[in-house]
């Protein structure tokens, strides 16, 4: 994988669609995406960019919300001996976290699932620094996947679970109640979305 884009929607009681970047550069992945939709009457935009390290792990998280007028703002940061800081203060609770989990979106279940490289049948729990929307709350999860097939696996974290179909590169296709609705290519030379402006 190199490039790809993905849209999906959510089909529940929550109106919303999403547009994701997904990117694998010098053996980094990252993943910088927009949602789109309406909670409680209310218009909602939250944009989110995730960074990994060479080994799959979640390095940087910044993530934008804004709901109505309100605009809120959150930064994640694990530097390599597995430290968080959350907007540069130090989060002892989330010491052991490898992922981040962001709340709205199933972009980031493709981390573990890409990470992991899990056989038919196995499982493993992890530890992700879940971001919960809409009060942006950071949180240490356990969190299990099971591979159940070639493209399917069950998602366990306390009293929720549920089936997530990926797609030959361990992107999500579907996960509760988003669905892909849209997919595509992209070349090897892809600019970043971040790059500055050329002239």
């Amino acid at each position: 994988m190199t490039t790809r884009r993905v849209a999906w929607r959510r089909s529940d009681e929550v109106a919303a669609d999403e547009h994701c970047t997904l990117t694998l550069r010098d053996g980094a992945l990252s993943l910088i995406g927009t949602v789109l939709g309406s909670e409680e009457g209310s218009p909602v935009r939250v944009e989110y960019r995730v960074l990994t390290d060479r080994a799959g792990m979640t390095t940087a998280v910044h993530v934008r919300d804004l709901r109505g007028f309100d605009t809120r703002t959150i930064g994640l940061e694990r530097n390599a001996k597995g430290s968080w800081t959350v907007d540069g203060v130090a989060a002892r609770a989330l010491r052991g976290c490898t992922d981040v989990d962001l709340g709205c979106s199933p972009s980031t279940n493709t981390l573990p699932i890409r990470r992991l490289g899990l056989a038919i049948g196995k499982s493993q729990t992890i530890q992700a620094a879940w971001v919960r929307f809409p009060e942006l709350a950071v949180v240490k999860a356990a969190q299990t996947y099971t591979r159940l097939d070639e493209f399917k696996y069950h998602y366990a974290s306390g009293t929720f679970e549920a089936d997530l179909t990926v797609d030959d590169d361990g992107l999500v296709a579907e996960y509760a109640d988003w669905h892909r609705t849209g997919f595509a290519f992209g070349p090897d030379d892809t600019a970043p979305l971040d790059a500055p402006p050329g002239p």
